[in-house]
């Protein structure tokens, strides 16, 4: 009897928390929605950023970022 009682207190109470789940903030999935880019996205921007007149200076400025990453990591 008392075991009986015990494994429905038991089912009830993970039921509850079964059911409740966890809440999620307000503004919690809209954020990360925006910071996440597909690779289309990332080429498309890349298109627009980078043209024929300012290629020079986007590859002066990317391999300038790559070197500084390499130096932080030695």
């Amino acid at each position: 009897m008392l075991r009986k009682v015990l494994v429905i207190v038991a089912v009830t109470v993970i039921s509850v928390f079964y059911l409740s789940g966890c809440k999620k903030g307000s503004g919690e999935g809209e954020s990360g929605e925006e910071s996440l880019k597909t690779m289309a996205e990332y080429e498309a921007e890349a298109r627009k950023e980078i043209n024929k007149e300012n290629i020079a200076e986007e590859l002066e400025r990317i391999e300038k970022a790559l070197e500084q990453e390499v130096s932080l990591e030695q």
